[in-house]
């Protein structure tokens, strides 16, 4: 059985269609979008609708067989809560950093964020019968599946798996949610690690890597009786087309500071935001243009 996985498009449509072409190539049995459709990005109702028109008709079904799997990102709840004005955002409301986050709720129907969600938490793949099911964040504990794929990992979508992450909680998150693979995403930089009998892997993005790597990138899996063969592939785009997006659509305008950072990390392939909140809250500095200026003149290895 072969399975697609792709995560964080961040509204970047150029990259999504590269990906698109290169799967039918490919020829996945099934497609899993693994969270973070929308937001940073500046084509997120394009993204969407082309998205949804996949899921749904003869086209997608042609392209994988057994469909379009989806799972929700922090970005895709961001943008929910955002709409719903959820008082757990309070203090991001009025950050200039989360400028671009209420322009591209605005960009969005409020039957697309009706969609986004209702989003399962993760999809799963059963061993037998081999058929995919979307489950909440709750579900599935200590029940044994072929596949569990989340945004993060089960426990939360925010909790990725890369080099970072302890042993101790992969091997939590293995014994809590067994299963053949564990496929996350989130972090936006591929990874795979063998942990007893489960493989970790980490799809990688494709509409913002933070690996250096400008390409679109995701993982294709064959599951065979007794192996699994990992394809993480990186697929050129044009980059040029998609950054002046940024000018063309107005979220360089409407979006600010945190849309110019949303830019560079595109163009460079490198994680910026996080970077910089935590230079600015060191310097004791405020997140603002200024600030972001320094950041630039302190740290130029990183716009290169």
């Amino acid at each position: 059985m072969r399975v697609a996985i792709l995560s964080d498009i961040h509204g970047n449509l150029p990259a999504l269609e590269a990906v698109l072409a290169d799967l039918q190539e490919v020829r996945p049995r099934l497609v899993v979008v693994n969270g973070d459709i929308v937001n940073r990005g500046p084509s997120n109702r394009e993204v969407l609708e082309r998205l949804l028109d996949l899921s749904s008709s003869k086209q997608g079904r042609a392209l994988a067989p057994e469909g379009f799997w989806f799972t929700l990102g922090n970005h895709d709840d961001l943008l929910v809560k955002w709409a719903q004005r959820d008082p757990s955002l309070n203090d991001l409301y009025t950050d200039p950093l989360f400028e671009p986050t209420a322009w591209s709720v605005a960009q969005l129907s409020r039957d697309h964020l009706d969609w986004l969600g209702n989003l399962p938490f993760q999809v799963v793949i059963e061993e037998a019968p081999r058929r995919a099911l979307g489950l909440d964040k709750a579900e599935g504990l200590g029940e044994s599946v072929l596949v569990r794929a989340t945004h993060g990992s089960p426990r939360h979508y925010r909790e990725g798996y890369d080099e970072h992450q302890t042993l101790s909680t992969l091997v939590e998150i293995s014994e809590d949610y067994p299963a053949r693979l564990l496929v996350g995403s989130h972090t936006h930089r591929p990874f795979m690690y063998q942990l007893g009998e489960a493989l970790v892997l980490n799809s990688g993005a494709v509409g913002a890597p933070f690996n250096g790597d400008v390409r679109a990138q995701y993982v294709v899996v064959e599951i065979g009786e007794n192996h699994v063969q990992v394809d993480f592939r990186q697929i050129p785009y044009n980059l040029q087309v998609a950054l002046q997006a940024y000018y063309d659509s107005g979220l360089m305008e409407a979006g600010g500071l945190g849309a110019d950072i949303f830019y560079h990390e595109t163009r460079t392939a490198r994680s910026m935001l996080m970077h910089f909140w935590q230079w600015a809250e060191a310097q004791t500095r405020p997140r603002d243009w200024d600030s972001w200026r320094l950041y630039q003149v302190t740290h130029p290895e990183r716009f290169v």
